[in-house]
């Protein structure tokens, strides 16, 4: 047989993960076979195996693919140059990017893993890791924004980072469930003014423009437009 380029194991990974993601989401976990990822995928039964031998292993992978990829993005964005407000307005928007419709399928296998968790050790343990490192990515960020100043000094970085990461995964849970009552548009603007009011120095914020913040200190509102 001739050997497989790593390229080419890449792409018939991403193939695989991508086809899972399509199952769990449209049928749940337990409804979902490996037959059904087999067909999904458009590949035989052996090359799925040979990549993961087991639903909870191909699962996992998911898990730790759509962590690694959220994390790499975030990690770039806030780690080049650049105003804080501006890299902050990024992220939001591509966490509101995450909960419109075509990215829901994402946020349902999201609830999955979490649902699972409780059942399956190996999951548990995954998903362990996969909140430690948000929560660690959230930490460094306020650390860092509080010694430039961006994020107020009486700010409890840890308090602040669970409350962020606990609002995130509240928000997805809403939506996923179909039990959020705010239409993304008025939500968004509520959520930056929520995180710019409770953290940011109003003299250096984290989300608002500079030429905004300027307009609502003069005004005495320091607010992005939301109403909480």
């Amino acid at each position: 047989m001739p050997k497989i380029s790593p390229a080419h194991e890449q792409q018939r990974r991403e193939q695989i993960l991508a086809a899972a993601m399509t199952c769990f989401a449209r049928q749940g976990y337990h409804a979902t076979s490996m037959d059904d990822v087999v067909r999904a995928s458009g590949l035989s039964v052996g090359a799925i195996y040979s990549y993961f031998p087991s639903k909870e292993d191909l699962f996992l992978a998911l898990s730790d693919h759509r962590a690694e990829q959220t994390l790499a993005y975030l990690n770039e964005l806030f780690r080049r140059p650049g105003p804080m407000a501006d890299k902050s307005r990024e992220a939001v928007d591509y966490f509101f990017r995450m909960l419109s419709d075509e990215l829901v399928p994402m946020a349902r296998v999201t609830i999955e893993f979490l649902a699972e968790a409780a059942k399956s050790e190996r999951i548990k343990e995954r998903q362990q890791r996969r909140c430690e490192s948000i929560r660690q990515f959230l930490q460094w960020l306020l650390t860092e924004a509080q010694q430039r100043g961006d994020v107020r000094s009486d700010v409890d970085v840890a308090a602040a980072a669970e409350l962020m990461f606990a609002l995130n995964e509240g928000i997805l849970l809403l939506t996923v469930a179909g039990l959020r009552k705010v239409d993304l548009e008025a939500l968004k603007p509520a959520y930056v003014s929520l995180l710019d009011r409770g953290l940011s120095n109003p003299g250096n914020p984290m989300f608002l423009p500079p030429e905004a913040a300027a307009a609502a200190s003069r005004n005495g509102t320091h607010s992005t437009g939301g109403s909480l």
